[in-house]
């Protein structure tokens, strides 16, 4: 398993944030939520989460370093999630396309 020092310096590189206190509020999490994933030396779900909702982040870069840092989806997968369907441009020609 990787060292937490790892994974931590992953989720500074993901945001941009110089350290704690600076993370806590880019994520609106409590600071005591960093300090206590520290000392156990595993990213708790909440700031997971965070990172996701926040960052698009992928919980599977954050605890591993493998595979891609942010989540890749299309415009038919959004609407879909929100139960919209993407429609095709219409041709103006009047042939079908």
């Amino acid at each position: 398993m990787e060292a937490f020092s790892e994974t931590y310096a992953r989720i500074l590189e993901a945001t941009g944030c110089g350290g704690q206190a600076d993370l806590s509020r880019w994520l609106g999490i409590p600071q005591a939520l960093i300090s206590d994933s520290r000392r156990r030396g595993e990213v708790r779900s909440e700031i997971l989460l965070a990172l996701l909702e926040q960052f698009n982040v992928s919980p599977q870069w954050v605890r591993t370093g493998e595979g891609e840092r942010h989540f890749i989806i299309s415009a038919d997968k959004i609407a879909s999630l929100y139960g919209m369907k993407l429609y095709s441009p219409r041709r103006t020609d009047g042939r079908e396309q």
